[in-house]
């Protein structure tokens, strides 16, 4: 009866309707009291994932993906040379602004993800690794030696499904705060040995 209850409470505050359903026999029902005194079990076991370098086919398909994503930067916008560095983020910028991808061309807006990967190698002593956990590989830039990374390679295709406006600069900006906690971090630690 609690659980058809709490549902319902639920049901009504989500939906202003009344929503009765049965939970599975499985799932504790607890009081505000008991609640409030539950223990959370964060002893669960997190999945540390594999990190190595990238393999020769990984090294590959990245440079497959720079030069299509530079060819098509040379004919829509007549840039003839990327420079590696954050100079670079105007051109990305551009290829969103004018619409130069559709939103269905996955592997083009992965690609230019690449290229906004090597912007931020550089910049901020990242290097290229694969990185594999429960939910597959992914190709990723490491911070240092640390279990700290970013995936530049889906960050405008994940954008471009969602409906999110691409702002280079800002997601740039974003990225470089939170490689700066990781440095924080390191440091902190460092301060915490000594």
């Amino acid at each position: 009866m609690m659980v058809r209850i709490v549902l319902i409470m639920v049901g009504l505050m989500l939906t202003g309707t009344a929503v009765a359903a049965e939970l599975p026999s499985d799932v504790p029902v607890l009081s505000p009291d008991e609640l409030k005194d539950y223990k959370f079990n964060r002893d669960q076991e997190q999945e540390t994932p594999t990190v190595e370098e990238l393999s020769v086919g990984q090294k590959y398909v990245l440079d497959a993906q720079r030069r299509e994503i530079k060819d098509l930067i040379a004919t829509k916008l007549g840039v003839m040379e990327l420079k590696g560095d954050k100079r670079d983020l105007d051109t990305i910028q551009k290829m969103v602004d004018r619409n130069v991808l559709r939103d269905d061309q996955v592997k083009q807006w992965q690609s230019l993800g690449v290229i906004f990967g090597d912007v931020l190698a550089k910049e901020m002593d990242l290097h290229w690794v694969s990185y594999t956990d429960k939910q597959g590989t992914s190709k990723a830039l490491q911070w240092r030696d640390s279990m700290n990374f970013v995936f530049p390679v889906t960050v405008f295709s994940k954008r471009v499904a969602f409906g999110v406006d691409i702002d280079i600069h800002e997601i740039y900006d974003k990225i470089r705060k939170d490689v700066g906690k990781f440095s924080d971090v390191e440091k902190a630690g460092a301060r915490t040995k000594s």
